[in-house]
């Protein structure tokens, strides 16, 4: 489980490092319109962290890994993820981007792509925060279920 927690961390912080990233390349401002392309290329990152994190379990258990083992290490880390990114969330909406929702409201409805009503359910704080914490260990299990069947040496 500390394999699961350590790369639930680095994960988390690569989220935080991403997010930031966004936010100084003007995603969320100057090329607000091109968010929704561009932020889809963390999974690139996210894919790379859970199978080191498979590898490092492997290696952890002297070579050998089951499926169930595989499944429970995307579990694990998507659980941590899915703990940490609440946190992270609030303080980068509330100290790094105070304006990320306002400006995504702004966006949807001038652009209409949205009702006010429909861009202020889905852009907020909360709703961000429990698809955080749902995502995330659906998506490391997920993961994990694919890696996995690369990666195991029995289905134990």
């Amino acid at each position: 489980m500390a394999t699961a927690l350590r790369f639930g961390v680095i994960f988390a912080l690569m989220q935080f490092v991403w997010l930031i990233g966004e936010y100084l390349v003007g995603l969320h401002t100057t090329y607000i319109n091109l968010h929704s392309l561009y932020t889809n290329l963390i999974l690139v990152p996210s894919v790379a962290i859970m199978i080191w994190g498979l590898f490092a379990r492997k290696a952890e258990l002297g070579g050998e890994l089951t499926y169930l083992q595989a499944l429970g290490q995307g579990l694990g880390v998507g659980a941590t993820v899915g703990i940490l990114s609440v946190g992270i969330q609030y303080l980068f909406f509330t100290y790094i981007n105070p304006n990320f929702f306002a400006d995504f409201i702004r966006y949807a409805v001038d652009n209409q792509l949205a009702t006010l009503d429909a861009a202020e359910a889905y852009f907020n704080f909360i709703n961000y925060a429990i698809q955080a914490a749902v995502f995330a260990p659906v998506a490391g299990l997920a993961t994990n279920a694919i890696a996995g069947l690369f990666l195991k040496t029995s289905w134990r």
